[in-house]
């Protein structure tokens, strides 16, 4: 619950990415995200990556 309300993305095995906040966990089976106005469940058997976007900094060049 360390990083709950933080911004993520989430990359799930077959590469599509989810982009939200934090929502919720089940311990058991795997988290909520929140995108917009939309509560998103995502299986912890489906994450392949999950990346804390406060510290990531994307370059252009």
């Amino acid at each position: 619950m360390n990083y709950y309300g933080e911004p993520v993305e989430v990359i799930d095995r077959n590469g599509r990415v989810y982009r939200g906040v934090i929502d919720g966990v089940n311990q058991q089976t795997g988290m909520f995200l929140r995108t917009g106005f939309r509560r998103r469940f995502i299986p912890f058997f489906l994450i392949a990556a999950l990346f804390l976007l406060r510290f990531r900094r994307r370059r252009i060049f």
